[in-house]
């Protein structure tokens, strides 16, 4: 009977470690801390967004941005034939990177923008890009956040 004790004991410890382990597998770690309702996952597809004055996707090349790499950033609008696009910018979510600006132009109803961002210490930086822009004469605002690899 001790036997069974004793053995009992070192299963349970080594079924703990090995549940403990794969369950460690299943967590999102690509995903910041902090994300909202605007993060986007490129590397899963498009990034959509729906808003009262339309609906809007991005994409990026490469899918898993990287710093320091050149990226390409194409918006389109679904319901919008045309955008006037104001202004746009990159700015860091974690900690200030300066605004890093954006300089959209239209190639058959694609709004395309060429960028780089700087390298963080950290492995991961989350970013935010602002997007104004004008629609029935009113300014609005877009706002897609994402993150940066190392």
């Amino acid at each position: 009977m001790a036997f069974m004790r004793n053995f009992r004991t070192p299963v349970i410890l080594i079924l703990f470690i090995i549940f403990a382990f794969f369950g460690y597998q299943f967590i999102d770690h690509d995903k910041p801390i902090n994300y909202g309702q605007n993060y986007c996952d490129f590397s899963a597809g498009v990034c959509s967004q729906i808003r009262d004055f339309g609906s809007f996707e991005l994409t990026t090349m490469p899918k898993l941005i990287k710093a320091e790499s050149e990226i390409n950033f194409q918006l389109t609008s679904k319901n919008n034939a045309e955008l006037e696009i104001q202004s746009a910018w990159l700015e860091g979510k974690d900690m200030y990177m300066g605004k890093i600006p954006l300089f959209f132009s239209a190639k058959n109803g694609v709004y395309e923008a060429n960028t780089l961002i700087g390298a963080c210490t950290e492995e991961q930086m989350n970013w935010q890009m602002i997007i104004v822009l004008m629609t029935d004469n009113q300014q609005q605002r877009l706002v897609f956040e994402f993150i940066s690899h190392q």
